[in-house]
């Protein structure tokens, strides 16, 4: 199988750096964004698999984010990392499909990289 390739968006750098190491020792291309409009200008020369999103962030939210990208690139597998967002908005955006998958910080790494590598090959 080929390397899945996963873009990150979190305005948190701590985030970011952990989720990025974590990814590229199981052997993910991994490519990171600080925001949504970050993100949007980077899929548009970068090709990606899957992206991971946190919901809270300046500017424009997770879900904001991911309402821009589904129309525009429906292929790539569209999840929420995220410790602020409520239940019924993950609930809402996962049964519209604007969402494929959903975890809450903090995360268990074996469980996440697992959880990523299945959803990136369905």
């Amino acid at each position: 199988m080929s390397q899945i390739r996963v873009l990150l968006v979190d305005d948190e750098k701590l985030v970011l750096n952990s989720l990025r190491r974590l990814l590229a020792r199981s052997d993910f291309d991994v490519s990171t964004a600080s925001s949504g409009a970050e993100a949007l200008a980077m899929l548009e020369t970068v090709t990606v698999d899957l992206i991971v999103s946190d919901y809270m962030m300046p500017g424009m939210n997770g879900v904001e984010f991911l309402e821009q990208v589904a129309p525009r690139w429906p292929d790539v597998r569209r999840c929420m990392l995220t410790a602020q967002a409520d239940k019924e908005t993950l609930e809402r955006a996962l049964a519209t499909g604007l969402l494929h998958h959903a975890w809450n910080k903090p995360w268990d790494n074996q469980k996440l990289v697992r959880d990523i590598t299945a959803a990136a090959a369905v």
